[in-house]
């Protein structure tokens, strides 16, 4: 087993070594080729302008909205101190709150 892992990694190590020993030529010629395309159709993308409306992050909100702790403390409150499946429920909507901004 110890003789076919160090086949494999030699073998590994050709497949991944080959084209920096062996492939300079090719690879500078497909790289100029690249090159010269990307010139050629750096214009032409530009020439065209596309407005977006993004908000900034930073930008305050219209309205101030409820934390997803607050809302997560009123649901609790509301479930039954038997039922753990609303428990459950309600603390899976905080995640999902924290993670996304909103209560679902």
């Amino acid at each position: 087993m110890r003789n076919a892992m160090i086949c494999v990694s030699v073998m590994l190590a050709i497949f991944l070594a080959w084209p920096m020993v062996f492939g300079s030529e090719q690879a500078s010629a497909v790289r100029a080729a690249g090159a010269k395309v990307a010139a050629v159709a750096a214009p032409a993308a530009d020439a065209r302008l596309v407005q977006t409306s993004v908000k900034s992050a930073s930008a305050p909100q219209a309205k101030a909205l409820e934390s997803c702790f607050k809302r997560y403390e009123r649901e609790y409150a509301r479930c039954n101190a038997i039922d753990s499946s609303c428990r459950m429920k309600v603390a899976d909507q905080w995640d999902l709150c924290e993670a996304t901004g909103f209560w679902p």
